[in-house]
């Protein structure tokens, strides 16, 4: 991917903006805009900020650019990383961001370095999820908070029912889903507290209706971030909402102040 980025961008006399590059950096559920919606739930005394699996580093970008935050980016994926890092240097104004190859298992900082973690769809393949927050809530300041849009299991559903790929997962032995009450439960156990909630699957289910019916605007396009498969991992992610599989969720978690 990084070779055909650079293709696309060096040559390329155009002013390029963030905004050009949602095809490949504002992949989950809702695109952009649901970006902008979890965003409405931040403090805005919060500015330093952390986004584990940031993939392509769009979320990272929109909070620098339109948040004014100073954001680091962790994706476990180097290739991922690098075009970040290229997509940021092709604008005008480069965004404060600073991006990393990390397993968001072990958090390369020390306790009480960020104001706020976000996780945008970047959990669904992550088995052990109590020690995925154990290491945000140790990173976080006091007070700090954790933004989540995620990929759950609907109530009683058996993992085995979901379809695949999808874009988090080639099959089953990659994809971690859980039910949304448990993933509470072991938030509130590693010490966070649920302060915002919102269940966005109808809002989701319309939002990858209209996206496929609508010829994605080139270059930048989903298959140059999700390989060929792309069209068939949209195609299951809208099958297993619409027979009832998968449940999107938005939520503010809170690590309790500091007295």
């Amino acid at each position: 991917m990084f070779s055909t980025l650079q293709a696309l961008l060096l040559p390329n006399s155009k002013q390029w903006h963030a905004e050009d590059f949602t095809g490949i950096d504002q992949l989950h559920l809702g695109g952009i805009e649901s970006t902008h919606e979890l965003m409405t739930w931040l403090p805005s005394t919060s500015k330093l900020g952390l986004d584990i699996g940031c993939g392509l580093g769009g979320t990272s970008r929109y909070l620098a650019l339109h948040k004014g935050c100073s954001m680091t980016g962790l994706d476990l994926n180097d290739d991922y990383i690098r075009c970040a890092t290229l997509l940021n240097q092709s604008l005008d104004t480069v965004p404060d961001c600073h991006f990393v190859v990390a397993n968001s298992l072990h958090l390369p900082f020390t306790s009480d370095s960020f104001d706020f973690v976000i996780s945008q769809h970047a959990s669904m393949n992550i088995d052990d999820k109590s020690a995925l927050l154990e290491g945000i809530f140790k990173v976080l300041n006091g007070g700090g908070q954790l933004l989540l849009h995620e990929v759950m299991l609907q109530p009683n559903i058996n993992p085995n029912c979901i379809d695949y790929p999808t874009p988090w997962a080639s099959n089953i032995c990659e994809s971690h889903l859980l039910e949304w009450p448990q993933f509470v439960d072991k938030a509130i156990a590693v010490g966070f507290a649920v302060t915002q909630l919102e269940d966005n699957t109808a809002s989701a289910l319309n939002w990858i209706r209209e996206a496929r019916k609508t010829k994605p605007k080139p270059p930048f396009t989903p298959p140059l971030a999700l390989g060929p498969t792309a069209g068939a991992m949209s195609a299951n992610v809208l099958a297993n909402i619409e027979h009832g599989r998968l449940q999107v969720v938005s939520a503010l978690l809170s690590k309790p102040p500091v007295f």
